[in-house]
Order: C-alpha cells, then sequence, then structure tokens
C-alpha cells in the first residue's frame, strides 16, 4: 500500500495529494501539466513536499512534521524514465547488473530478468545499439533487479511506436502477476493505460479528482471530461474456452461465466490456451445496437444485454450494457431516439471478432 499526503510548491499552482494507493497496478491519467510527474518525483525523492507524508506499506519516506526526509538511493523505487536513461558506453548486460542489490538479497535473479523481458540475445549490444522497445525493457529489467518496493514508470510508451508498445505492454503485466510489485504507471494515453488496469488515477491542477475503477469514473460527471471526445474503449478480462486453428477463431467468455466471444487469432501472437485469461479491447463505436438478434449476418459477436445507464458525450449518448460485464457503446442522440433506447431497454450488442485487439 502506498499513502500519500503531499503538498508541494510549483509555478503555477501547488501539486496537493491525499491518495492510498493498493497493490497491483495503478492508471495516472490527466492532461499535460496536471502533477502527474511531479507525483512520482515527490515519491522517489526527486521533489521535496513542503508538507505531508509518503508512505510505501509500513515504511516512512518522508514526514515533514518529523523533518524525515529518505535520499533517493535509500527509498528502495524503481524510476523508470520515458526515454530509459541507459548508461550509453555499458552493455546491455552491464546496464541491468547495474541495478542489482550488492547485499544478494534480490527478489528476483539476473537470469529470471533476462527470461522475463527477452533480453537474453542483446546483453552484449550497447544500449546505444538497441531499439526503442529494448531499452525500454532493459530500463525496466535494472529497476527489477533493484528488488524495489515500488515500481513507477513515467510515460514509458511516449518514446516508442505503436510496436514496440505493444512488446512492452505485456511485460509490465507479467512483472506485477510474477512478483507483485506495486506500480503506478503516467500516461497521457489511455488506451494504453486500460490495457494495464482497470484502475485509474484522475488528475487536474495538481490534484486528484477521481481514483477508481475506469467504468464507475465515467459515470462521474465531475470528472468524465477528463476522458475526452475521441471513442472511448472496452478493456475486458476474459477466459479462453476453445480454440480453433484451423478456422482463426478463439471462443472466449467474460470471467468464466455468461455470453461467448469469439476473436480471430491472428490478432496476437501468442498461442492461447483453454483456461488461459487474457484482456481484450473493443472501441465503444465498433459495437452497434439492435433490438433483437439479427440472423443471416456476418458478424458473429451478437450479445444480449440490459441498458444499466446512459451517459451524455458532447453529441453523442454513450450506453453502459450489462452483458454478463460492463460494455460501452457510443451512438448517436438520433439513434437513441429512434430506437427508443432508455434504462433498462433490453438490447443486443453486434460487434465484427476482427474488431477485438488483445493484450498479447
Amino acid at each position: 500500500m502506498l499513502e500519500l499526503d503531499i503538498l508541494l510548491p510549483r509555478n503555477h499552482f501547488d501539486l496537493e495529494i491525499r491518495e492510498s494507493f493498493p497493490e497491483g497496478i495503478t492508471g495516472i491519467y490527466g492532461p499535460s501539466g496536471a502533477g502527474k510527474t511531479s507525483m512520482l518525483h515527490a515519491i522517489a525523492g526527486l521533489a521535496k513536499p513542503k508538507r505531508g507524508q509518503i508512505k510505501v506499506g509500513e515504511k516512512t519516506l518522508f514526514d515533514a512534521e518529523n523533518k524525515l526526509h529518505i535520499p533517493i538511493e535509500k527509498r528502495n523505487i524503481g524510476y523508470v524514465f520515458q526515454e530509459g536513461r541507459l548508461f550509453p558506453h555499458m552493455n546491455v548486460e552491464k546496464n541491468l547488473r547495474y541495478g542489482q542489490k550488492k547485499n544478494g538479497n534480490q527478489l528476483v535473479s539476473f537470469e529470471e530478468v533476462v527470461e522475463l523481458l527477452k533480453l537474453g540475445h542483446l546483453l552484449d549490444r550497447k544500449s546505444t545499439q538497441i531499439s526503442g522497445g529494448e531499452r525500454q525493457r532493459t530500463a525496466l529489467g535494472r529497476s527489477l533487479l533493484s528488488s524495489p518496493d515500488l515500481l513507477l514508470l513515467d510515460e514509458p510508451f511516449s518514446a516508442v511506436d505503436m510496436t514496440l508498445r505493444k512488446q512492452i505492454l505485456p511485460f509490465i503485466i507479467r512483472i506485477q502477476q510474477k512478483f507483485r510489485i506495486p506500480i503506478l504507471v503516467v500516461s497521457h494515453d489511455l488506451p494504453d493505460l486500460l490495457k494495464l488496469s482497470d484502475r485509474l488515477c484522475l488528475m487536474q491542477e495538481g490534484k486528484v479528482i477521481g481514483h477508481g475503477n475506469y467504468y464507475e469514473l465515467l459515470k462521474k460527471k465531475d470528472v468524465s471530461h477528463l476522458f475526452g471526445s475521441t471513442s472511448l474503449i472496452n478493456a475486458i478480462d476474459m477466459q479462453v474456452l476453445k480454440t480453433y486453428p484451423e478456422s482463426g477463431l478463439t471462443i472466449l467468455r467474460g470471467n468464466g461465466e455468461g455470453q461467448e466471444v469469439r476473436i480471430k487469432c491472428e490478432q496476437s501472437r501468442e498461442v492461447y490456451k483453454e483456461g488461459q485469461q487474457i484482456k481484450v479491447f473493443i472501441q465503444a463505436d465498433d459495437i452497434a445496437l439492435s433490438k433483437e438478434k439479427l440472423e443471416h449476418v456476418s458478424i458473429q459477436n451478437q450479445l444480449k444485454g440490459k441498458i444499466i445507464d446512459i451517459l451524455q458525450r458532447d453529441a453523442s449518448q454513450l450506453c453502459m450494457v450489462d452483458v454478463g460485464f460492463p460494455l460501452l457503446v457510443e451512438i448517436s442522440a438520433e439513434s437513441q431516439k429512434r430506437m427508443e433506447i432508455q434504462q433498462g431497454s433490453e438490447i443486443w450488442c453486434l460487434f465484427k471478432s476482427v474488431a477485438i485487439d488483445v493484450a498479447d
């Protein structure tokens, strides 16, 4: 558990936060200048708050009242900057081993990190000779080898393209699942954060204005504006029921229950196994609504549900549908009126299998 009570003076406004973050991954989201990176700096010891406390578990890192300010090197916090910040004169192996604890009290071994992050073929290369995604993986590995109590990731995807992002995202998830290290991830890209976690901390003008589950935050009118006007994304935890390599289809079910969903296997490089838990993503405007199930159509995913909420979003309506798991569907106000859709309406959600992306 990370507990913050921070007042950090800034040029335009003060960063003022009082929050507790549980174990797992929490996405820190908000516009530029909201104070996201300043919060990480205060936690890591790169900035000294004017008042308050910072605690990781039972360990107090900062306490203004008692004049306690633990130095950066003694906080046992891993910090991965957006550009990686590797030592250019060292090869990948030396960069990794730089993070190892000298007392041998390792949370994870060098061999585990190399295997987990797929760095074995890069160990002899200089950091200037590897790609952006490989540098970020090396920086993650170096932080892991320091056996941190907490891992801070500051815009870890901004310096890499979409292909490299898809490489880094699953590594972060695997790190948390394997080593149970609490992770805070700062990003201005909402889909990237949702591929890591449904738990978000929303920041604006130096304050936390919302903290909790993504779907619950969407319902709050005083914070929903932070999600912008672009299409929202559904992030759904699902279980693999069956795979059909010959047809390229994988059959999924939400949380092991409810209705089946079909996806195209080629969306992912991973070979799925029955019973495996995966996360799938679909844009809210890639889903159509129908009053009845449609026959003789090529759309294979038709899920029956009930409208549990309708949120006004600029010129469109955001329908929250319970299909055994929450599903966001964006439609026009004209469509809502024409179809007489309201809270409580039974509805069918239609989307193609190829419209689904997978965290692979």
